[in-house]
C-alpha cells in the first residue's frame, strides 16, 4: 500500500506538459450563457491570412509595428439579418498550443442564411513576440481557429448577448 501512495505524485507531474502549464496560465476567452447559440447563430472563419506589411518604415521593425490582414467567412445561420457582431477569436496550435486572442467586431451585413466575406487589419501587438512568430509562420490549417462571440445584433432590433 505505502508503494501506491508514492506512485499517485509520480503519475501527476509524469501528465504535467508544458503545454499545459501554459494553458492554464492563459486566461481563456469569458464564456457566457448564450455563448453557444451564439456560436449557432453566427459562424465565423478565417480563410486567408498574409499582407504582412509594415507601411512606409524602413529597415528593421518591431513585430508591434507590423501589420497583417484576414479575410474571413461569416455565415448566418439564422432566419433573421444580421447587422453586427463583437467576439474574441483566439488561435492555437493543433495541439492546443495558445498563439494569441484578436478582439473582433464587425457591423457588416449578412443576410440570413447567406455568408459574407470581411477583411480585418491587424497590428502584431495584438499577440506576444513568440505568439506573433508562430502566427506568422503557421498556415492556417496549422492553426485551429477558435470563435467566441460576445454579442449579435439583428436588424429587427434584438441582440444575442
Amino acid at each position: 500500500m505505502k508503494n501506491a501512495i508514492r506512485t499517485i505524485p509520480i503519475l501527476f507531474l509524469l501528465t504535467m506538459t508544458p503545454g499545459a502549464l501554459q494553458a492554464a496560465t492563459t486566461k481563456a476567452p469569458a464564456v457566457k450563457p448564450n455563448t453557444l447559440a451564439m456560436q449557432k447563430a453566427l459562424k465565423l472563419w478565417v480563410f486567408e491570412k498574409g499582407g504582412e506589411f509594415v507601411g512606409d518604415a524602413l529597415g528593421l521593425v518591431d513585430y508591434k509595428e507590423k501589420k497583417f490582414i484576414l479575410k474571413c467567412g461569416l455565415k448566418n445561420t439564422t432566419t433573421k439579418n444580421i447587422k453586427g457582431v463583437r467576439g474574441v477569436l483566439r488561435f492555437t496550435t493543433l495541439f492546443g498550443e495558445y498563439i494569441g486572442d484578436l478582439v473582433l467586431e464587425s457591423t457588416a451585413s449578412v443576410p440570413a442564411g447567406r455568408s459574407v466575406t470581411i477583411e480585418w487589419k491587424a497590428e502584431g501587438k495584438r499577440f506576444t513576440k513568440q505568439g506573433f512568430e508562430k502566427f506568422q509562420k503557421l498556415k492556417l490549417e496549422e492553426m485551429k481557429q477558435i470563435w467566441v462571440p460576445t454579442a449579435v445584433v439583428f436588424t429587427d432590433g434584438t441582440m444575442l448577448k
